[in-house]
């Protein structure tokens, strides 16, 4: 008796326990979606225009004058505007600037062409003559948008005053180190486009909107409330999936095109701005050491200053990939190429 006894009372407590267990996981549901659908919708600040059939957002602020170049600011892989809203602020006290999404990330709709570097810099040439912007211009890419500045400058060399490459990608960041740490490094890329479902169903879930709530953004120290409130509005009611996963799949052939644009420019103003601190986290353990990336990316970014005979390669101290976009002097390096335009 006392057997079946103990026997009912282990039954009874995993029936109460496997309860509780779904009990918790539909309040966190419920408080997900609740905190998903709370998100409320942002305005984009800049104008929307058609391009090719894709609505695309553009946005500028500063002095219009006509005898000085307008500075294009070319965002990182699936990275909507608003985070470079802080450099575009610095920038346009003194010179026209405007930033832009990319077809698929922040206000501008989705299409169906493959993100790589070339579809980019054409979809940003249709963008600025839809938007009349005939240049000159300046391109100020950060990171991937580095390598789209480099095919814009070879496409359209007449548009193009100069070029800021903010810690800027590099066609040979991965082949530099050997084939086999270049196919372990886009295998890491393929399982990272796949693993995407999952991330969509957490997010459609509204698990991330509640843990946003209850932990704050990440990049909360360095972006203001309104920023913070415009990606979340994306994270919830525009996330760029699709857009991250086509730049991701089509990475290995983006460098391939930056190899073909990488040649002299002669004496065009350009500026490699380089962070000094480096995250190698992404990178696979069994490659070369901290220290031999680091400085192998910073011959990089001289190698792109090294583009002209009008070039130079300055370092930013006390910032990372990321930081060095909401730093005062990367403002000051790109306005320095203003030159004979102010």
């Amino acid at each position: 008796m006392r057997r079946e006894t103990n026997s009912m009372q282990v039954k009874r407590f995993f029936k109460y326990f496997g309860i509780g267990i779904a009990i918790l996981i539909g309040g966190v549901l419920v408080a997900g979606q609740i905190a998903h659908y709370s998100v409320p919708v942002v305005e984009p600040p800049g104008k929307i225009y058609s391009v090719n059939g894709t609505e695309m957002h553009l946005y500028c602020t500063g002095p219009e004058n006509d005898a000085q170049p307008t500075v294009i600011i070319i965002t990182g892989a699936g990275t909507p505007s608003p985070l470079y809203h802080p450099l575009q602020e610095d920038l346009s006290q003194s010179i026209r600037t405007c930033s832009y999404d990319r077809a698929g990330t922040g206000w501008s709709e989705s299409n169906n062409i493959p993100a790589n570097a070339k579809n980019m810099s054409d979809e940003l040439y249709q963008l600025l003559q839809v938007a009349n912007i005939d240049g000159p211009i300046i391109l100020a890419g950060h990171s991937l948008g580095g390598i789209v500045s480099l095919i814009y400058s070879s496409e359209h060399e007449d548009h193009v005053a100069g070029i800021a490459f903010i810690d800027s990608s590099h066609y040979n960041q991965y082949d530099y180190f050997g084939n086999e740490f270049r196919e372990s490094i886009y295998a890491q890329n393929k399982e990272l486009a796949a693993s995407f479902w999952l991330v969509e169903l957490v997010s459609k879930s509204g698990i991330l909107n509640l843990m946003g709530f209850i932990m704050g953004h990440p990049a909360e120290s360095v972006i203001d409330e309104d920023i913070q409130r415009m990606v979340v509005y994306f994270d919830t009611w525009a996330p760029p999936y699709d857009a991250v996963k086509s730049e991701i799949v089509n990475l290995e052939l983006s460098f391939e095109q930056g190899r073909e644009a990488h040649y002299n420019r002669g004496d065009l103003p350009i500026i490699s701005i380089s962070a000094s601190d480096h995250d190698m986290t992404f990178f696979p353990k069994t490659g070369p050491t901290e220290q031999e990336m680091d400085e192998a990316f910073q011959s990089f970014r001289e190698e792109l200053a090294d583009l002209s005979n009008n070039g130079r390669h300055v370092v930013v101290e006390g910032t990372d990939h990321i930081s060095i976009v909401y730093n005062e002097d990367t403002a000051e390096h790109i306005l320095s190429l203003i030159g004979d335009y102010s």
